[in-house]
């Protein structure tokens, strides 16, 4: 601690450019004269800019052996926990540190990223194998005197604070707390290769809490613990040797249903954000469906750029090209009818429909309608939904409330009452509800490129990079409106979404291949990219904080924003 004492006490009073050289940037191996020590922790600075110096991230290496750390599989539900763990001390000491009557920059200000109820990858805290140390980031403004001079006494009082309290805070780590926090992702693990084996596309483990408490991620109290029915129960012996039960999915077509409050909803948004891995105490640790679950809904006014709209349109007005349809402001049928074609381009392998939020017009046609309006345009879902699932290979699952029409298509049907599943698919049949006659059937999927922008310059940039109340992406003159992506959570996950939407559209090769290749590569590039050195990094700006998200989800960004051009690969070969 001394050696950083006189290395930060040598800034005091000088302009903030004096910063660059704390400036850390590989983790501490190679530049090991700006790596400090407190106890047993390791600490170093990492640079954001050079145009504002004093806004930094102050890195701190935590030996594995806090941990009883011996298995690399543990890596994600550690760092997690350390989140988790740390949050609270550091949100209450940085408190400490807000001073009303003092201008922001003449204060230190410091932050860690805020758990969310997930194990994924994160940005705040990482393993990195090269130091054999978790590595947690925290954002760090130095403190400066008039804005530009550096107050050292403080900015060395608040690094000093901050390592006291991890350190104290880490030698009261709860040893069966975070056991129980690894064991847990390791059931997942195995829960999901048994998914794989079985078939399955989602899991509903018995005793979960589904329901959310007052519109927030927490579970509600006193809520109905969910039960399986019997002959959807599965059993699975995981890898730590727990024994878990609970309803098994099966690929293919289900179908939700009952009445009004009846939970059906509920089970659905569970479903859909299985695609995480939940922590303890969430009620949803063991909800987990196919990691490419998309739900998939009526979206009045988004852009439509460039989709094969035939599999579901006969025509439409005007003698339009549906095989290569574009539109600034799609109706909910036309939407929903690309947010399908689109999740297919992309390898989605599992969708959800709601029907609450679906177009009534593109989801069921019946036979009273059928012969009112013979000439209708629209191809009814009920008229795809087979196609899809034995051709194209995608599995569905559809919440309905309103309409038999979709219980003669499913291979399993879950009734919903007061939270209760029950399995009536074998009761389906003495109803007498017939299939509708095959459509003719569809080309389904283009390979899809980017049109990079064109000009001139040497390489592009954004000036400016925002997102709008976390339901909006602004760059510069692009822009996409992504609320119904509903499973991008948190504010970190809009992070990573923004610099993988930056990276993407700055490509002046963006047209060399296929989009979903594109997104696959910088979604990696923004957040689990690992170095020749084995140390884990994150390729975004600023001092923003980013967690996982999947290409998936920035495919479907991408094709929801206005200014955005593409081609497809049928084009190319007329």
């Amino acid at each position: 601690m001394n050696k950083f004492k006189s290395v930060i006490m040598s800034c005091q009073g000088k302009n903030k450019s004096c910063l660059h050289w704390l400036y850390n940037t590989h983790a501490g191996n190679e530049d090991e004269e700006k790596v400090f020590a407190y106890q047993e922790l390791s600490f170093w600075f990492r640079g954001t800019g050079f145009r504002n110096p004093e806004k930094m991230f102050l890195c701190i290496g935590i030996s594995r052996e806090y941990f009883g750390y011996d298995k690399e599989d543990f890596a994600i539900p550690t760092s997690n926990y350390i989140l988790y763990h740390l949050f609270p001390v550091m949100s209450e000491l940085g408190k400490e540190y807000l001073n009303d009557k003092k201008d922001a920059r003449e204060k230190a200000k410091f932050a860690i990223q805020a758990p969310d109820g997930c194990m994924g990858k994160k940005s705040g805290c990482f393993y990195n194998s090269e130091l054999d140390s978790f590595v947690l980031q925290m954002s760090f403004n130095v403190p400066l005197i008039n804005g530009t001079s550096v107050n050292s006494k403080s900015a060395f009082r608040a690094v000093k604070d901050i390592l006291e309290h991890v350190d104290a805070a880490l030698a009261n780590i709860n040893k069966e707390e975070l056991e129980s926090w690894q064991k847990t992702f390791i059931n997942q693990r195995s829960i999901r290769k048994f998914m794989k084996d079985n078939h399955l596309c989602a899991f509903v483990a018995d005793g979960s809490i589904l329901p959310r408490h007052n519109g927030t991620d927490e579970p509600m109290t006193d809520a109905k613990p969910f039960e399986s029915p019997d002959n959807l129960r599965v059993s699975i012996t995981t890898d730590d040797g727990d024994f878990i039960t609970g309803m098994g999915i099966k690929e293919g077509i289900t179908v939700i249903t009952g009445g009004g409050y009846s939970g059906k909803s509920t089970l659905l948004d569970a479903i859909e954000l299985g695609i995480y891995d939940h922590t303890p105490g969430d009620g949803r640790e063991y909800v987990l469906s196919e990691r490419s679950a998309l739900k998939t809904n009526a979206e009045d006014g988004r852009p439509v750029e460039n989709v094969n709209l035939k599999p579901f349109f006969h025509r439409l007005s005007g003698n339009i090209d549906l095989s290569h349809f574009s539109t600034r402001h799609a109706s909910g049928s036309v939407s929903q009818a690309a947010n399908i074609v689109e999740a297919i381009g992309c390898g989605v392998k599992l969708i959800l429909i709601d029907e609450d939020k679906s177009a009534t017009n593109f989801m069921i046609r019946d036979k009273v309608m059928r012969k009112i309006v013979p000439d209708e345009p629209i191809i009814p879902f009920t008229d795809r939904i087979e196609e899809l699932n034995k051709k194209v290979g995608m599995s569905i699952i559809l919440v309905i409330g309103g309409s038999a029409e979709y219980l003669a298509y499913a291979d399993t049907v879950i009734l919903m009452e007061d939270y209760e599943a029950r399995d009536i698919t074998e009761q389906i049949s003495y109803f007498g509800i017939d299939k509708r006659s095959e459509t003719a059937a569809a080309m389904w999927g283009d390979s899809r490129r980017l049109i990079p922008k064109a000009t001139t310059q040497e390489f592009l940039y954004f000036r400016s990079t925002i997102t709008e109340n976390e339901k909006k992406i602004i760059l510069d003159d692009y822009s996409a409106d992504i609320t119904s992506l509903t499973a991008l959570t948190t504010p970190e996950r809009l992070n990573t979404l923004m610099s993988v939407m930056e990276k993407t559209l700055t490509d002046k090769e963006g047209d060399s291949d296929e989009l979903i290749s594109k997104l696959v590569y910088y979604t990696n590039r923004t957040l689990v990219f690992e170095d020749a050195r084995g140390e884990f990094r994150t390729d975004g700006a600023g001092q923003s904080f980013y967690s996982e998200i999947r290409p998936i989800d920035a495919w479907c960004c991408i094709n929801r924003m206005r200014g955005v051009s593409f081609t497809r690969l049928s084009e190319d070969q007329n």
